[in-house]
């Protein structure tokens, strides 16, 4: 039930953005950053004391970085693919109008 209230709550929050900015992809950053955020709060609040319940704390954590670093690379990957098709356009376009 605490990962429905959650999900419900990062909707919420990314509705609110939306209505008020008309920009879907700050609204859905946002949302997933509430919901990221709500999540290791509820966990820390539900917790008590860390010492016996460390696991309940790494495993989110090596999934998170396991996804950023997979979207990090895929990130910088199209980046450098694009920003390498826009030079090759751009000198294409030069080349011509230099032997007009």
């Amino acid at each position: 039930m605490k990962l429905l209230s959650t999900l419900l709550l990062a909707t919420l929050a990314a509705l609110a953005v939306y209505s008020a900015r008309r920009r879907i992809v700050f609204a859905l950053k946002t949302g997933a950053v509430v919901y990221i955020v709500l999540l290791f709060a509820r966990l820390l609040l539900s917790a008590g004391s860390m010492g016996e319940r460390w696991e309940d704390l790494v495993w989110p954590v090596f999934f998170i970085l396991v996804g950023w670093t997979i979207l990090w690379r895929v990130s910088t990957t199209y980046e450098e693919r694009r920003s390498k098709s826009i030079r090759s356009a751009s000198e294409a376009g030069r080349r011509g109008r230099r032997f007009r």
